[in-house]
């Protein structure tokens, strides 16, 4: 991840630079559209000795995407990027690192936050239907598509309170979790901003644990046009 951070910080410098040497220069207007997905994310079934929390369970989505048109009122969106996905846990439960997945009690007294965090390489498709037609993309749509990922990293964080000190600690590890991702999303607005709601059918681990295997579903809301 920071690796693919520090290419595309080089590549935005020497674009930024070569455009101060020659002025003259056209602004290049890429044929895309930068999407961002904010949302929550919730499992189908929680394993037990797991306390999944809500609120810190948030899902941050950034892809680059394309759009084919059909017609005035069809239209095909494909594009690629990054799925950052967080799994915020109770005081009493937490992942450990390795191959296997373990359940258990910190051994820390004061837990302030406890989270699994998961990267993926996304590749999102969409069918979008404007019923009143559209030039650009832009008015009311309704879309139906799907999204396949791949797992590039993974690890878990802890917060917390030690004898009057707080302390942070963070584990890299597979954590028995499944390599690919796959599942169907709903789309519903305008092309500027709108809802989303993806449901993926693959499970989150390699195996179950405690005979349950969740499944990830996220909802929440999407900028589009940076």
């Amino acid at each position: 991840m920071k690796y693919l951070l520090g290419v595309l910080l080089v590549g935005l410098s020497a674009s930024a630079i070569a455009q101060t040497k020659d002025e003259t220069v056209a602004r290049p207007d890429l044929p895309g559209d930068l999407m961002v997905d904010i949302g929550l994310n919730f499992w189908d079934e929680t394993p037990g000795g797991l306390d999944l929390q809500s609120w810190p369970s948030k899902s941050v989505g950034i892809y680059y995407t394309r759009r084919k048109a059909y017609g005035g009122k069809f239209a095909l969106h494909y594009g690629v990027g990054l799925g950052l996905e967080k799994i915020g846990l109770g005081d009493d439960s937490t992942f450990f690192s390795g191959e296997a997945l373990t359940i258990g009690e910190l051994p820390i007294e004061q837990v302030d936050k406890n989270k699994l965090a998961i990267t993926y390489l996304d590749i999102p498709i969409e069918f979008r239907f404007h019923p009143t037609g559209t030039q650009d993309g832009e008015g009311f749509f309704i879309g139906v598509g799907a999204i396949g990922g791949l797992r590039l990293n993974s690890h878990t964080k802890w917060r917390y309170t030690e004898n009057g000190e707080t302390k942070r600690q963070k584990i890299s590890g597979e954590f028995n979790l499944n390599a690919w991702r796959y599942g169907v999303q709903i789309r519903l607005g305008f092309k500027g901003v709108h809802f989303f709601y993806k449901q993926f059918l693959s499970d989150t681990f390699k195996s179950s644990l405690n005979e349950v295997n969740p499944r990830l579903t996220t909802i929440g809301i999407n900028i589009t046009g940076f």
